[in-house]
């Protein structure tokens, strides 16, 4: 039976991140934008989203996926409110385009390590290269990166890695260091400690049991 994400404990740590943010962004190494509750509910909605792909057993990485893989990143930025999606259509188009041109390199990766490397490194090489320049969506790359490599996770069954007020400030200084390294060699360097971060965080309290019945 599918690992579906736990929806109240997801909003429960993200609004607590959201909350603590400022102080948080201070102590970066690179500040963040601003982190909204609209942000967070979009991210929410996210997740609600994938809840439904995972139920359905929806491969993210094959032809058929890749439309509910950017369909994410839509969500992350306008959330599903038909009215704000038709004021974005034009920049939810390009972004389409631009997700289409970027995404075979990494999907084809994807699909020819996560059937016999562990789930940390599938999850890590896939937000490494997405998150690199150039990055997979033209906007909200971090917020629907960490959707996507949880979706990796879990179904590799690994628990997924959400961010908490106690482990953000890491991995948000490990995600700036993938995203402006262009050598090799640290590069891979910041993929084993962003690898190593997800192996010690991954939790599985924001997991239940999939079918009928869950919350």
């Amino acid at each position: 039976m599918a690992q579906l994400f736990k929806i109240p404990a997801i909003a429960d740590a993200l609004y607590r991140f959201q909350q603590a943010f400022p102080e948080i962004n201070d102590r970066l190494a690179i500040r963040r934008e601003e982190l909204t509750p609209e942000m967070v509910e979009n991210i929410l909605l996210s997740y609600s989203y994938l809840n439904t792909l995972l139920e359905k057993e929806m491969d993210l990485f094959t032809p058929a996926g890749l439309h509910s893989l950017v369909e994410l990143n839509h969500i992350v930025l306008c959330g599903s409110d038909p009215e704000t999606r038709r004021i974005y259509f034009e920049h939810l188009q390009e972004t389409r385009r631009s997700f289409l041109r970027q995404i075979k390199g990494i999907k084809d990766w994807v699909l020819k390590k996560r059937h016999d490397s562990d789930p940390w490194h599938v999850a890590t090489g896939f937000y490494s290269r997405m998150l690199s320049r150039p990055q997979l969506f033209l906007e909200g790359n971090h917020r629907t990166g960490n959707i996507i490599l949880n979706y990796l996770l879990v179904s590799l069954g690994s628990p997924p890695y959400i961010v908490t007020v106690d482990n953000a400030r890491m991995y948000l200084d490990i995600s700036g260091e993938i995203k402006f390294t262009e050598m090799p060699l640290l590069m891979s360097a910041h993929r084993q400690r962003f690898r190593d971060f997800l192996r010690q965080t991954s939790d599985h309290q924001f997991t239940e049991s999939g079918g009928r019945g869950h919350s």
